[in-house]
């Protein structure tokens, strides 16, 4: 009885082995490229960036419509707070699921052109470029460029950053459920 208790998990209350814990944990454990397909990063980039979006832009809202509320009662005064969120709101995070949408949808196909489905880091600067200049378009020509430059120059800060980040490799404790 205490050789099965040893085995038991002590945050689950089950034995360990009966989980599925070697092998591919990728849908098609067979491709040999181990990334998501562009459906699922599309999918993934637009939600996220979305909800960041919605919910950066309410707070803006709240901010914006408890510094200039309008009106003299108390109601008066929440519903513009109220209006002001879903004023903000929406722009912001409609914005930035435009340019997740953009920007997966470049990278993929860059992916495409270059013959290189697994990760690089040319192709995600480049998608970035492309989607500041994309989404940017209408406004002319410096408008362009300066949104080609800030899509590239935040590609490259994100790229460093995740270089800095795998130099320093912070180790995660795991639980040791054999011993």
């Amino acid at each position: 009885s205490s050789a099965n208790k040893a085995l038991l998990s002590p945050y689950m209350n089950i034995d360990p082995r009966y989980l599925h814990q070697d092998g591919s944990e990728f849908i098609f454990a067979g491709e040999p490229v181990k990334r998501r397909g562009w459906g699922e990063r599309m999918f993934s980039n637009v939600g996220s960036c979305y909800m960041i979006g919605i919910t950066t832009g309410g707070a803006w809202g709240l901010f914006e419509g408890l510094r200039n509320p309008y009106g003299n009662t108390t109601k008066l005064r929440i519903n513009s707070i109220l209006n002001s969120c879903t004023r903000r709101g929406p722009f912001v995070g409609n914005g930035l699921g435009c340019l997740a949408l953009l920007y997966t949808c470049t990278e993929t196909i860059l992916g495409k052109i270059t013959d290189k489905d697994e990760y690089n880091p040319y192709n995600s600067v480049g998608a970035a470029v492309l989607t500041g200049a994309i989404f940017k378009s209408t406004g002319g020509v410096r408008a362009t460029a300066l949104a080609a430059v800030i899509g590239g120059t935040l590609a490259v800060t994100y790229h460093f950053g995740q270089i800095l980040w795998e130099k320093e490799k912070p180790t995660f404790s795991t639980p040791n459920w054999s011993s």
